[in-house]
């Protein structure tokens, strides 16, 4: 079982050798297709290694752009979390590797210091030392809440709680007036507009409520 696997176009062999010999004098094992014996069922043999090995290098150009094997092994390499990808020509990616990182080795003349090959190695090292990303189908399970979903609820019970503060108010302000404490040429426009607030909030409360309830349903 290797730790790497290189997905590649065969028109960058001599560069991708060249990045292969670097990675595995860093102590990796690698598989690449020169391991791959004639007559092999190619496609059980890629998609065993992918599943054995810890990290998946995608060496991207304008040649591995257009190879459907290269977009195949990356597409499995990025459902499985094992995802590293650089270029080596600046060619622009494909969809959707084109939205994520990827490490720019079209400049890159074999040094094994500095950007981008220390770039290179510590991310590889993570993911063989077993902190690789998270598989893209454990980050979509864990994104979608379990349950209806009614996290509005929340500004909605605030509300309704100040609504019925302000009618609790209200009531204190009754019990004043009948006890004869509160004039009662102010207890009019006062509750007039208490009232109003309440009921304006309460309103609030329930269109809240309905637009949660009718999200939780879709």
């Amino acid at each position: 079982m290797a730790d790497v696997f290189v997905s590649y176009s065969r028109k960058n062999r001599d560069r991708v050798a060249a990045i292969s010999g670097a990675l595995e004098e860093s102590g990796y094992s690698l598989w690449w297709d020169r391991q791959l014996a004639t007559g092999a069922d190619y496609g059980t043999v890629i998609e065993r290694e992918i599943g054995a090995a810890s990290c998946v290098v995608v060496a991207w150009s304008a040649t591995a752009r257009d190879s459907l094997w290269v977009r195949a092994e990356a597409n499995e390499a990025l459902d499985s979390g094992k995802l590293v990808q650089l270029s080596l020509d600046g060619s622009k990616l494909p969809l959707p590797f084109t939205m994520l990182h990827f490490l720019d080795f079209a400049s890159w003349q074999g040094a094994r210091s500095g950007s981008p090959w220390s770039d290179l190695d510590g991310r590889v090292r993570t993911m063989v030392g077993g902190g690789g990303a998270e598989p893209i189908a454990e980050r979509r399970a864990a994104a979608v809440p379990e349950g209806p979903r009614l996290q509005g609820l929340g500004p909605a019970a605030m509300l309704g709680s100040a609504a019925l503060a302000l009618a609790a108010l209200m009531a204190i302000a009754i019990g004043a007036a009948a006890a004869g404490a509160l004039p009662a040429g102010l207890f009019g426009p006062l509750a007039a507009t208490g009232f109003a607030i309440a009921a304006i909030m309460m309103a609030l409360v329930a269109w809240m409520m309905m637009r949660t309830l009718a999200a939780s349903r879709r």
